[in-house]
């Protein structure tokens, strides 16, 4: 993989500088992953299915975790990339022999994007937002059309295969609505995830941001998400 096509998908640049897309009044949710902490333990994409009832065994779920493993002899060769994916709850890493010595894991979800493809394209209107910015799914009026799962550009909606209608991360917004953490967040035993107000100038999720270089997935896409990576490596272009 050349330079060029890697800075078309990731885009990283200092925190505060993203944040003047979301707004300055009010709550703003965010989440901000450190992906040099993250282990790959799988727990909050098991803590994730629990919460939510997603299929434990199926390969869908609202956060995923995927592996590297990378070959930095050729850092820009996608041939020099291996990767595993997370998303279910059997784990992959605990047994995987990976083909190169740098690994590291990168956890995905939702990016609850301030302009969603998947909001603009619903003809039913399910797809919305709330106050804080997280993006909804009003699962009675959703018609299962799957034009969202086709429109989101982070592959982070999927059709559920008991509700019939679509799914995805809701930045568990019945838990943070109470005052609690999402699922992922409370059991991350490494405090990779962080979640919280980004207008909260006292919060973590913004002195992360005010302190950090952080990065966006596809940039080119123009969804400005509210997921932001700190250490996210190069060869992570998905």
């Amino acid at each position: 993989m050349k330079r060029r096509d890697f800075l078309k998908s990731v885009l990283i640049l200092p925190g505060l500088s993203l944040l003047a897309s979301l707004g300055k009044e009010g709550v703003s949710y965010a989440m901000v992953v450190d992906v040099s902490k993250c282990i790959g333990c799988g727990k909050c994409v098991v803590a994730c299915k629990i919460e939510n009832d997603v299929p434990k065994e199926m390969p869908i779920s609202r956060t995923w975790i995927e592996g590297y493993s990378a070959d930095y002899s050729s850092p820009y060769s996608r041939t020099q990339v291996q990767k595993v994916v997370m998303n279910t709850t059997e784990n992959p890493f605990i047994k995987m022999k990976w083909k190169y010595k740098t690994v590291f894991y990168v956890p995905k979800l939702c990016n609850q994007c301030s302009s969603a493809p998947c909001v603009q394209v619903c003809p039913v209107y399910a797809r919305f937002y709330t106050k804080e910015g997280v993006v909804l799914v009003d699962k009675d009026s959703c018609i299962g059309c799957k034009y969202c799962v086709t429109a989101c550009p982070y592959g982070a909606t999927f059709v559920h295969p008991e509700q019939k209608v679509t799914d995805k991360c809701t930045f568990c917004y019945h838990r943070i609505s109470k005052g609690l953490k999402p699922a992922c967040v409370l059991v991350c035993p490494t405090g990779a995830r962080k979640f919280g107000n980004i207008n909260d100038k006292n919060s973590e999720v913004y002195r992360l941001l005010k302190e950090s270089r952080v990065a966006v997935l596809k940039p080119e896409m123009g969804t400005y998400p509210r997921v932001f990576y700190i250490n996210l490596d190069t060869t992570v272009v998905e």
